[in-house]
């Protein structure tokens, strides 16, 4: 019974250092200059990673500091996005023409990278972690 319970104690304490550790991949295509395929990924990630931490950016916080922290990083996705272009970023452009008829396709792809979030002060900063 005590060893379950010891068990069950350092898990959980493996649950409260690693809550904080998120991780995000993105992916868009257009065609002709209109959106086909748009994937926004924000997941916790429940294994814990220690990795190098470097500054991605600080977003301002309004008056949501009563989001959860997941919660927080969907409501804002188009304000976090350009802090990861500078990432492992892809793009992929493609142009085919037939006579009368041009089509353009251009990929851009987000690998998925680890990061954090800590709400200090009225700032949220993201810091990435590898």
């Amino acid at each position: 019974m005590a060893r379950t319970f010891c068990i069950l104690i350092a898990l959980g304490t493996q649950a409260l250092f690693s809550g904080d550790l998120f991780w995000f991949s993105y992916k868009i295509a257009t065609s002709n200059g209109l959106v086909v395929y748009e994937e926004k990924n924000i997941a916790p990630v429940m294994v814990p990673y220690d990795g190098q931490s470097t500054l991605l950016c600080t977003i301002p916080l309004l008056f949501d500091t009563t989001l959860s922290k997941e919660a927080f990083l969907r409501k804002h996705f188009d304000t976090i996005l350009p802090c990861f272009y500078r990432l492992s970023t892809h793009m992929l452009s493609l142009n085919e023409r037939n006579l009368k008829h041009q089509q353009d396709r251009i990929e851009l792809i987000i690998e998925p990278v680890r990061f954090t979030v800590d709400f200090k002060d009225e700032f949220a900063t993201i810091n990435a972690v590898r």
